[in-house]
């Protein structure tokens, strides 16, 4: 009888394991099933592949050919078309580790057949799989490092990824490559930068998808990103100037930093801005798409912001030149990013930003769209610069 007794304990300890084994694939599965719903409400051609990154380790099939890129941050998402693109032209398929954050920055992407995306929900699962994963991705033709921030160094050598000669890590700041653990991958064109800067390969990461040259808005429309390093006085001062001759505009400004909030402006103006931070990648794709312009005021009177014309690039300028929405941008920053008078609209310091905003207010359709059209140059040129910059990278490693 005790026996029996024991024996229907174990068989009961047994079927509760199994039963929460069950519970927990089914919330796991309920989760990819959500990731892959948001999918299939973007505009791809194709239908793009989500799987939980787990699946590396188990049956999956990674084919000859194919490259990965590796995001191990929660940002910075709008780069990974780009990059993914210039794989693509090349005749790749293209693995993305990625945190679910970012899914929905495939949204406006033509043609995603070759396309698989990972996803973890933080960087620990990627720890606690590290030893599995590392060596799995070695059976990857390349791997591109979309963010070599200094920081995780840790979870780089976990991966073993400093060891291996098929890496290429992406650097959003050059500074960061003063670590000696990098300096010999100069020689070997494994470190690559989004500005054309001293040292590195730029490869410069900016389509999201087919992106037609688009009218003017009757009402005038800007757009800008949030930063710390903003000369936000000298925006509204501007704004105030402009409402008192009554132009027609506005200004949307969404990020991750809330640098600016609502009740910071005064109340006479509050109806020209609009701010929302931490929006989806498809709600910034939509957005930006709408606007007429991208102001990228650089608050000069810091000292770091001088690092923006010699080692570190700024996002937004990804997404003029995806985009095509012209700059507002001062003059001693416009040589590093490809901007002249002839597709953007240039300042002398910050104290002429107003000048600059009237003259974008007041230009005509026709002369709007000639500088989407001197844009849309410019951006194919820098393409066919970093693919080519590319092409060297991979020729060295061979």
């Amino acid at each position: 009888m005790r026996k029996l007794i024991s024996i229907k304990k174990e068989i009961i300890i047994i079927l509760s394991f199994f039963l929460l084994c069950e519970f927990i694939f089914i919330n796991n599965r309920l989760s990819i099933l959500n990731y892959i719903r948001k999918i299939h409400k973007l505009q791809n051609k194709a239908q793009i592949k989500v799987s939980n990154f787990t699946e590396l380790l188990f049956n999956f099939t990674i084919n000859n050919n194919t490259i990965l890129i590796f995001e191990p941050n929660e940002y910075h998402f709008e780069c990974t078309p780009g990059f993914t693109k210039y794989f693509i032209d090349l005749g790749y398929n293209v693995d993305i580790l990625m945190h679910k954050f970012g899914i929905d920055t495939f949204n406006l992407f033509d043609g995603t057949e070759n396309i698989r995306l990972l996803v973890f929900d933080n960087l620990d699962n990627i720890h606690t799989h590290s030893k599995s994963l590392s060596f799995v991705i070695k059976k990857y033709s390349l791997i591109i490092i979309q963010t070599a921030d200094i920081n995780d160094k840790d979870i780089f050598n976990k991966l073993d990824l400093l060891n291996v000669n098929n890496s290429f890590f992406i650097f959003h700041n050059l500074e960061e490559t003063e670590n000696p653990i990098y300096s010999k991958y100069f020689d070997q064109n494994r470190i690559w930068t989004l500005g054309n800067f001293s040292k590195g390969l730029q490869v410069n990461p900016h389509y999201f998808g087919n992106i037609k040259i688009k009218d003017k808005n009757k009402k005038t429309r800007f757009f800008m990103t949030s930063s710390i390093y903003r000369n936000y006085r000298t925006l509204i001062s501007s704004v105030e100037k402009l409402k008192k001759r009554n132009y027609n505009f506005e200004i949307f400004i969404t990020g991750w930093i809330k640098s600016i909030k609502l009740n910071q402006i005064p109340n006479n103006l509050k109806d020209v801005f609009q701010i929302k931070y931490k929006v989806s990648y498809n709600e910034l794709y939509q957005l930006v798409k709408s606007c007429d312009y991208i102001i990228i005021p650089f608050d000069t009177s810091k000292n770091f912001t001088l690092r923006y014309r010699t080692t570190k690039s700024t996002g937004s300028i990804q997404l003029s030149y995806g985009f095509l929405k012209p700059s507002i941008i001062d003059e001693k920053y416009s040589y590093v990013y490809n901007l002249n008078e002839k597709n953007s609209l240039l300042y002398e310091n910050y104290s002429y930003l107003y000048n600059a905003m009237e003259k974008a207010i007041l230009l005509g359709n026709e002369d709007y769209k000639i500088l989407e059209s001197n844009l849309y140059i410019t951006t194919k040129q820098i393409f066919e610069y970093s693919l080519n910059n590319i092409r060297k990278s991979i020729n060295s490693f061979y």
